[in-house]
């Protein structure tokens, strides 16, 4: 069955899972209904964004379910087109190539790109190529400049989703049953959930270097963690390369006209207010989920979990949004005596209300009374079966049945193909020097057998 993922990035910039299913198919009904699931697990919140390869029935699903979500189309994966539908324009070095990289990577606004897309298309008499056509009336799904008002936590591809899969060939296979998946995945889960507790360690204690004079990064260092920060350093290194000139402006505001002073001519305004400067980062900049205790408090919206909608799924939700909750008064709490009396208060107020309430709603099934690990099957209900092996649009396995297994590396190659006799011109295990065919071996034989037979006639007469 198809292994669908959801991937994301944390707080140190890794890959993390947010969850995974396991499809019958690919269609869209399919996805429809892994959508619906999904934005049901996570409690009616729809993701920022997300990233997918050009696939028709994703696509169809995620309008209908997502339909406040930025869906984006991996840019790899588009890239990747150029050399085979245009392999007479974009060899390698070509004018075109350079060009048509520098108008999707190079530029920072939408008319900008809209205009070198258009003199590049005219310049190498491509404009009436329908397939460059399709693409550019589909630009504001994977052209950058369209997408940087929207968070991707640095993503245009859907190359962490590949590295995920690799992870998982670590763990899973699909040879593998359904009890063995829960098991690996599992392992998985820990393997992901332990590298991050490594990387909160290493960013709460391992000291940043940063010099003297670097007031902004010694500001940074204080709440970003590690990764985060290091690619920060890297980009703020990067300000030797521009060059700064004052401009006139009003009163209220400082203008300065930014250019580089290497590679192609760039040119940016940034405006400065007097009033509201200071030798920090302003807060505005300085996403949350950057953070160094991004993962301390997962915060929830409570009010998606108490819709009265019949569902018993969702109680496992409540319960981890509860247990988060009263963590973070707990944390807050212990603080003095005064507010850990004021917590125990409330606690046991709460505790009496919800004693009172479970005692006029809550009612127990008869068949829980008494061992409550104990289940009762009925004989007439079906047994769960071994799912249907699936057709996948992706990487190809060998074929798989109950009797069959994926070989190794060395079985594969020991499993040579079987040669031609020269002699017979049949395919068998044996060459033209020992080919039944071959006259020289008979004769020989014969004299070897008459030989044999004169031996076995003597010790017989002796």
């Amino acid at each position: 069955m198809p292994f669908a993922p959801f991937t994301g990035v944390n707080h140190h910039l890794q890959s993390i899972q947010f969850g995974c299913a396991l499809l019958q198919d690919e269609t869209e009904v399919t996805f429809l209904w892994l959508f619906e699931t999904w934005l049901e697990a996570m409690g009616g919140r729809h993701p920022v964004s997300i990233i997918t390869d050009q696939d028709l029935a994703m696509k169809g699903a995620i309008a209908k379910i997502f339909p406040n979500t930025r869906h984006r189309l991996c840019l790899w994966h588009i890239k990747k087109k150029f050399a085979e539908k245009l392999s007479h324009v974009y060899f390698k070095k070509s004018k075109f190539k350079i060009q048509m990289k520098k108008c999707i990577r190079s530029t920072y606004k939408i008319e900008e790109f809209e205009e070198k897309w258009k003199e590049l298309m005219k310049e190498c008499e491509l404009a009436n190529d329908d397939w460059l056509n399709s693409l550019y009336d589909i630009r504001s799904s994977w052209v950058p400049v369209y997408n940087r008002d929207i968070f991707f936590a640095g993503m245009n591809t859907t190359g962490r989703s590949e590295g995920i899969n690799s992870f998982f060939d670590g763990f899973v296979t699909p040879t593998i049953n359904l009890r063995e998946f829960v098991v690996k995945y599992e392992q998985a889960l820990k393997r992901i959930m332990d590298r991050e507790s490594d990387e909160d360690f290493e960013s709460e204690h391992k000291y940043r270097i940063v010099n003297e004079g670097e007031f902004l990064l010694k500001h940074a260092a204080k709440f970003y963690t590690r990764n985060v920060f290091n690619k920060f350093k890297d980009e703020w290194s990067k300000v030797t390369l521009y060059k700064v000139e004052e401009i006139p402006c009003d009163n209220e505001y400082h203008a300065y006209l930014v250019k580089t002073k290497l590679g192609e001519h760039e040119e940016f305004v940034v405006k400065l207010n007097l009033q509201t400067y200071k030798d920090t980062l302003p807060d505005h900049f300085i996403l949350p989920r950057w953070r160094q205790e991004a993962n301390k408090f997962r915060i929830m919206d409570f009010k998606s979990l108490v819709t009265n909608d019949g569902k018993e799924e969702s109680e496992a939700l409540r319960l981890s949004h509860m247990c988060h909750q009263a963590t973070k008064l707990a944390c807050i709490a212990a603080s003095s005596n005064e507010a850990y009396t004021t917590f125990m208060e409330a606690i046991n107020e709460l505790s009496k209300k919800l004693s009172d309430n479970s005692t006029q709603h809550a009612t127990i099934p008869s068949s829980t009374i008494g061992d409550p690990c104990s289940t009762n099957i009925d004989s007439s209900q079906l047994l769960l079966l071994d799912p249907n092996i699936s057709q996948t649009k992706g990487r190809k396995k060998d074929n798989i049945s109950g009797s069959k297994r994926i070989k190794s590396g060395i079985e594969l190659a020991q499993n040579k193909k079987k040669r031609k006799c020269a002699l017979c011109k049949k395919i068998a295990q044996h060459d033209k020097r020992n080919c039944p065919s071959n006259l020289k071996r008979r004769k020989n034989e014969s004299t070897n057998l008459c030989n044999e037979e004169s031996e076995d006639l003597c010790q017989d007469m002796e």
